[in-house]
């Protein structure tokens, strides 16, 4: 695989990381300080924001939470 398509595919995953964040800090499930403080200890990537869901919520996706309301 080229370089140019790793880059491309770490682009859309930042997109994607970018979009969750800001789903968990619209429905109030974190705040942008509490997110800020896990992805530092433990790099900014899915697991991560996944972690924090589950710790706040108990769930272990959004698409979880949407089917129960």
């Amino acid at each position: 695989m080229s370089w140019k398509s790793l880059y491309k595919r770490a682009q859309i995953e930042n997109k994607e990381l970018d979009i969750y964040w800001d789903e968990l800090i619209n429905r109030g499930i974190a705040t942008e300080e509490e997110l800020r403080l896990v992805t530092n200890i433990n790099g900014y990537n899915e697991r991560s924001l996944d972690a924090v869901l589950y710790a706040k919520t108990g769930y272990r996706s959004l698409e979880q939470i949407d089917e129960e309301y």
